[in-house]
């Protein structure tokens, strides 16, 4: 009878042993099932787009050259992309309209370092060694407008392969750093997983991302594009062209401001020393000629030398030239 207690004490201990195999087994088995088909066509080609976008809007953001590289474009199972997430971890939970799911983002700890950095003030020309620390309400402040700059990236590549013109982007709702609190989906939904590598500056500092967005959210975008007319073919199929033209128009130019230009033998620039004065016509302060360097022969435009917030400056008394103009148009146009 003193045995009993003991036997049913082993049994219950038996019993949630075996529970808990069981969890694990039916876990395994929602994970290793198989995936459904991505209820959109051209993933791999929206993923594309959606670097090409990206890095457009992240230049302007980081102020700095980017690169954004799709490394996988993948359906999975929910629980098994959230059992590969270590924590604590960067987790942007995303609301998407008329869809009963949220989408979430995954920052890596690399990431997240290199933003907030640059964020702050850091060298885009050095690249240091991200430091292993906690996730603060400061990495969550500059983090969420990243992850804003992300979900209207991805919108305009639906947009643009959907033939849906103004898709409106997923909305950023808050950040988690563990994957019991970011449950945005039953664990044997099916997720389109965006896996990217991005490099940041000249020193290409590095880190990754996923956008992880169940299957029945890509739903609600599918219906969107059945009820709203489409862009014409080549709108769609014109994305590159856009880019070229996007890029044209933004690509930095060095420009150069002449008061006066000199012209003297090569025995009389011989003969300069410390103490050399350069006469200077005092109507040359009134005619600043504007040229790109390489090209001073043609002046762009002309403008007169004053000051501004206790900077010298430049202020256009004529417009650039009529030929420059149409030949800059003629550029943007072309890509």
């Amino acid at each position: 009878m003193r045995e009993r207690p003991a036997v049913l004490e082993q049994d219950v201990q038996d019993d949630l042993n075996s529970s808990d195999a069981g969890d694990g087994v039916l876990r395994r088995k929602i994970s290793g099932a198989r995936v459904s088909r991505p209820p959109i066509p051209r993933i791999e080609e929206i993923g594309e787009d959606f670097a090409k976008l990206l890095d457009d809007r992240l230049r302007r953001y980081l102020v700095t050259i980017t690169s954004t590289i799709i490394l996988g474009c993948e359906v999975k199972k929910l629980a098994r992309v959230l059992e590969a997430i270590e924590v604590p971890a960067m987790l942007g939970v995303i609301e998407v309209r008329g869809a009963p799911v949220s989408a979430l983002v995954n920052i890596s700890n690399d990431l997240l370092y290199h933003i907030v950095d640059l964020r702050l003030g850091g060298d885009s020309e050095v690249s240091p060694v991200p430091a292993a620390r906690s996730i603060t309400v400061l990495d969550c402040a500059l983090c969420a407008s990243f992850v804003e700059v992300m979900l209207d990236a991805f919108a305009e590549a639906l947009s643009v392969n959907l033939g849906i013109p103004g898709i409106q982007p997923m909305t950023f709702s808050k950040f988690e750093q563990h994957v019991n609190m970011a449950r945005i989906a039953p664990e044997n939904a099916d997720v389109l997983v965006i896996n990217a590598s991005l490099d940041i500056g000249e020193a290409a500092r590095s880190g990754e991302f996923d956008l992880i967005i169940p299957l029945s959210a890509l739903d609600t975008f599918k219906a969107a594009s059945s009820r709203q007319p489409k862009l014409s073919s080549k709108a769609t199929d014109d994305l590159w062209s856009q880019r070229m033209v996007q890029a044209a128009a933004e690509a930095p130019v060095r420009m150069s401001a002449i008061i006066h230009r000199l012209h003297l033998d090569i025995a009389a620039i011989e003969a300069w020393k410390p103490g050399e004065v350069l006469p200077i016509p005092g109507s040359a302060r009134e005619r600043v000629e504007l040229v790109i360097p390489g090209q001073e022969a043609t002046p762009l435009a002309t403008g007169r030398l004053g000051a501004m917030e206790e900077m010298k400056a430049v202020k256009l008394t004529q417009p650039p030239h009529e030929e420059l103009r149409a030949a800059l148009a003629r550029v943007i146009r072309l890509g």
